[in-house]
């Protein structure tokens, strides 16, 4: 019976330790998920594409950190967004992501966050360095439009610029409105 007693003893002892284990575990946990929490920034939607960090963009359902800096990338590279419907032409959101995240984004105060020239910049004067300021016109087609330009005379309308190298039906609209000749 001494045995029995000094076993349940045991076992009593033992179950005591591991309740307070638990109990100790439980609530680092707590604080650990508390912590996460306060820390995490809160943001509000639709987030702002012209002013939006990386970690704003990140908190949209469906846009991960690659596709936040791409969407970052175009901004910078193209002076900002002039609608939520040109996200579509940032590298992997189509149709069916921007229909997702159209709620969750917009596009206010063009004016101050687009950069762009107002002026239109003329294709027969520009040299290379400006040609690539275009939207999609990096340096291999700014200089095929200067060699060209160059070999062949001025540029009398933007459909000549379909006879450059390089130069197609999709890129002459991108940068249409934003040429003269």
């Amino acid at each position: 019976m001494r045995l029995r007693k000094q076993h349940q003893r045991t076992i009593l002892f033992v179950a005591l330790v591991f309740f307070i284990l638990l109990g100790i575990v439980m609530e680092r946990e707590t604080k650990t998920e508390e912590d996460t929490t306060s820390s995490q920034k809160v943001v509000a939607f639709p987030v702002e594409l012209n002013t939006a960090s990386l970690e704003d963009l990140m908190s949209i359902p469906g846009i991960g950190p690659v596709k936040a800096q791409r969407i970052i990338d175009y901004r910078e590279s193209h002076g900002g967004f002039s609608s939520v419907e040109e996200l579509k032409n940032v590298s992997g959101i189509g149709e069916k992501t921007l229909e997702k995240i159209s709620r969750y984004v917009t596009v206010e105060g063009v004016e101050q966050h687009i950069k762009r020239e107002v002026t239109k910049l003329n294709v027969n004067t520009a040299s290379v360095e400006e040609l690539e300021t275009l939207p999609y016109i990096g340096e291999v087609k700014a200089k095929a439009i200067v060699e060209y330009r160059e070999k062949n005379g001025p540029f009398r309308s933007p459909e000549d610029l379909l006879d450059v190298p390089g130069i197609g039906e999709k890129t002459l609209e991108k940068i249409r409105g934003k040429i003269t000749f």
